[in-house]
């Protein structure tokens, strides 16, 4: 920004360069889905004490395959990539966390396609899903206690 600005009103050639004045912030709000009936069926058919462990296993576990995918894209084979994709979209089903499990299998398709801006894409999305989809399973989980 300080070039922009040291830049601003001098020739560039036959051209001029103009000062950027506003910036645009770009949002994502899309719907964040998620079967409660899944997370409602763990509590009854584990108890509260056993579900609520479960999740925050589960959390974790998600937490650690993400991370690992973030890792492991542009350094392992898009086959490697895809396996995590494929776990996390597994217990992100299991756990009814519909928008997570999309995501994830967007990464995949993005990897398989060798696509760097899409792979990049398609894994900042995952992990806006993620914070927002254990939040929300966090949230509930305290509901229901």
């Amino acid at each position: 920004m300080t070039l922009l600005r040291e830049a601003a009103g001098q020739r560039c050639g036959d051209r001029r360069v103009r000062k950027v004045s506003n910036v645009v912030t770009m949002r994502q709000d899309e719907p964040l889905r998620l079967d409660s009936e899944r997370l409602a069926d763990m509590f009854v058919d584990l108890g509260e004490v056993r579900a609520s462990h479960l999740i925050v296993l589960s959390i974790d576990r998600l937490e650690t395959l993400i991370e690992g995918l973030h890792l492991a894209i542009g350094q392992m084979p898009p086959g490697d990539c895809i396996d995590l994709t494929g776990q996390i979209r597994a217990l992100g089903d299991a756990m009814g966390m519909i928008s997570l499990s999309s995501a994830a299998r967007n990464v995949s398709r993005a990897a398989q396609s060798g696509d760097p801006v899409a792979i990049d894409a398609t894994l900042a999305r995952l992990k806006r899903v993620a914070v927002r989809s254990f939040r929300l399973a966090e949230e509930l989980q305290h509901r229901s206690g």
